[in-house]
C-alpha cells in the first residue's frame, strides 16, 4: 500500500483549529460536504476521508470558496492580491487561465514555501523539469486534485467491431512499440459504410470519430513535438518548429480531411460530442477520450466490450507513448498576500501526500481498473498513459497567445500551412513567453 511507502516528513503539529482558506474553481476536487459521503461514490468518500485525516492530524479546518466562472474567479484573485488583502491561502484554479495571471506578480515561488518537496511522488515531475525556471515555480501541479490524472487523453476502441474488421491485437501492437500514427491511418482508411443517402453524416459507420475540439492539441505532444523546451541555460524557448512539424501538420490534416474512415466534425448531437455519439451508437471503432471517460454513464452501460490504448506515436523512432491533459485541470498557487507560508506549506503538502496515498489509488486502482475498465490489458495500458503525461511550459503559460492550441485551430479552419500560421503567431507567442519569464525573474 502507498500509505507505507513514503513518509511525508511533516511530523505532528497542533494548529488549534486554524482554517486553510481556499479559492477553488467549480471543477476542482478539494472539498466534500458531510452529506455527500457514503452514497456509493468511491472518489467522494476518498476525498472526504483525506480531508478528515489531515484535519484531525493537524487540528485544522478547511474553508473553500467557489466562483461561478473562471473569469470571475481570476478577477477575484487578482483584485484581492493586488489590493494586498489577506483573504485566502491557496488558489486552486484552471491551469490554462492561471498561466495568464503570473504576469501580474500575484503568486509566490513554490520553492520558498516551507515543507513543499517536489521530489516526493505526490508532485508531478514536470514541476521541476518543465515548469521551473531560474529556481522558481509559480504554478504547480500535485495529486491534491486528481484531474491531472483523470484528464489525460487516450483512445477507446470497440473490441467487438475491431475483431469484426480483423484489426489484429491492438494491445500487442502498443506493447511492442509499433502503435504509430501511420498504422492507425492505414488501419481505418477503408472503414466507412454509407447508410444509402450518399452523404457523410451521423447515420454512417466510420473507423474513427474525431471532434474538432481541444482534444486535437494532444496529438502535438503525442508526436513528441512540445511547444516549449529549455535551452542550454535552462531558459524556456519556443521549439514547436521542428524538422518534422510540417510533416506532422500535413499528415494530421490528411487524417482529418482525406482519410475516408475518419468522421471529423464539431458541435454536439444528443447532448454529447458527435464523435462520442457515434461511438456509443456502435457506429465507429475508435474515439478519443480521457481516462475519466471510462467513468461516465454511457461507457459504464456500453453493451459491447471496449478497450483503452494510448495516442499513437508519430513513428517507431519515438521512444515512448506521450499524452497531455486537457487544459481544464487544476493547478495550485499561493498568493503573495499569504502571511504564514509554514502553515500553508505543511497543510498543502499533507493534503497532496494523502491524496497520492489514498485518493489517486481509489481513482485508478479501484474506480477505473476494477469498476470500469474491462480487461487486464487496458489496465496495463492505463499506467502507460499516466506515465506518458506531460505538462509543457508553453502550454501552462500560453494564455491563448501561442501555439498550445495550434492543431485545434488549424484543423478546425482546414489549414495545413504551418509556416504561415507560425509566422502570424510567433511574435505574439514569443512576447508572451518572454513576459512570463520576466515575471519569474521579478518574483
Amino acid at each position: 500500500m502507498r500509505e507505507s511507502l513514503v513518509d511525508d516528513g511533516l511530523g505532528e503539529m497542533d494548529y488549534g483549529g486554524r482554517v486553510l482558506r481556499v479559492v477553488a474553481h467549480n471543477l476542482s476536487e478539494i472539498y466534500i460536504e458531510e452529506d455527500e459521503r457514503n452514497k456509493g461514490d468511491l472518489l467522494k468518500d476518498a476525498r472526504f476521508a483525506r480531508n478528515e485525516t489531515v484535519a484531525n492530524r493537524f487540528n485544522v479546518d478547511f474553508e473553500v470558496v467557489f466562483h461561478g466562472t473562471y473569469a470571475e474567479e481570476n478577477d477575484y484573485v487578482s483584485k484581492t492580491v493586488l489590493s494586498g488583502n489577506d483573504e485566502f491561502d491557496l488558489f486552486m484554479g484552471m491551469v490554462m487561465s492561471m498561466g495568464g495571471m503570473v504576469t501580474k506578480k500575484l503568486f509566490m515561488n513554490w520553492y520558498d514555501i516551507e515543507h513543499i518537496d517536489f521530489s516526493k511522488p505526490w508532485w508531478y515531475e514536470s514541476n521541476s523539469t518543465d515548469l521551473t525556471y531560474n529556481g522558481k515555480c509559480l504554478i504547480a501541479i500535485s495529486h491534491l486534485d486528481y484531474s491531472a490524472v483523470s484528464g489525460a487523453y487516450c483512445l477507446y476502441f470497440n473490441k467487438n467491431l475491431a475483431s469484426s474488421y480483423e484489426l489484429g491485437d491492438l494491445y500487442k501492437l502498443v506493447l511492442d512499440g509499433k502503435w504509430t500514427f501511420d498504422k492507425l491511418s492505414e488501419m481505418i482508411k477503408d472503414i466507412y459504410v454509407d447508410d444509402g443517402n450518399d452523404e457523410r453524416d451521423l447515420n454512417d459507420f466510420y473507423g474513427f470519430g474525431l471532434d474538432q475540439g481541444t482534444c486535437l492539441n494532444s496529438f502535438l505532444w503525442a508526436f513528441d513535438n512540445p511547444v516549449c523546451s529549455k535551452d542550454a541555460d535552462g531558459v524556456p524557448q519556443i521549439t514547436v518548429k521542428t524538422d518534422k512539424i510540417d510533416s506532422i501538420i500535413n499528415d494530421f490534416y490528411d487524417f482529418c480531411y482525406n482519410n475516408n474512415g475518419v468522421f471529423f466534425e464539431g458541435d454536439k448531437a444528443n447532448g454529447e460530442s458527435k464523435a462520442g455519439s457515434l461511438f456509443h451508437q456502435k457506429k465507429s471503432i475508435f474515439v478519443m477520450g480521457s481516462l475519466a471517460t471510462a467513468t461516465n454513464e454511457k461507457m459504464r452501460n456500453f453493451e459491447d466490450e471496449y478497450g483503452l490504448i494510448p495516442l499513437p506515436k508519430y513513428d517507431e523512432n519515438q521512444a515512448n507513448y506521450k499524452t497531455m491533459v486537457g487544459g481544464h485541470h487544476t493547478a495550485l498557487a499561493i498568493p503573495k498576500t499569504c502571511k504564514d507560508t509554514e502553515f500553508v506549506g505543511r497543510i498543502v503538502e499533507a493534503l497532496s501526500a494523502e491524496s497520492w496515498k489514498t485518493v489517486t489509488p481509489t481513482l485508478y486502482e479501484i474506480a477505473l481498473k476494477t469498476r470500469y475498465l474491462r480487461d487486464s490489458e487496458s489496465k496495463e495500458i492505463m499506467d502507460m498513459v499516466i506515465d506518458g503525461t506531460q505538462f509543457d511550459f508553453g502550454t501552462v503559460y500560453d494564455n491563448w497567445k501561442g501555439f498550445a492550441f495550434m492543431l485545434e485551430f488549424m484543423m478546425r479552419d482546414g489549414n495545413n500551412n504551418f509556416q504561415s500560421y507560425y509566422t502570424q503567431r510567433f511574435t505574439h507567442a514569443r512576447y508572451q513567453i518572454r513576459t512570463v519569464i520576466k515575471a519569474f525573474d521579478r518574483t
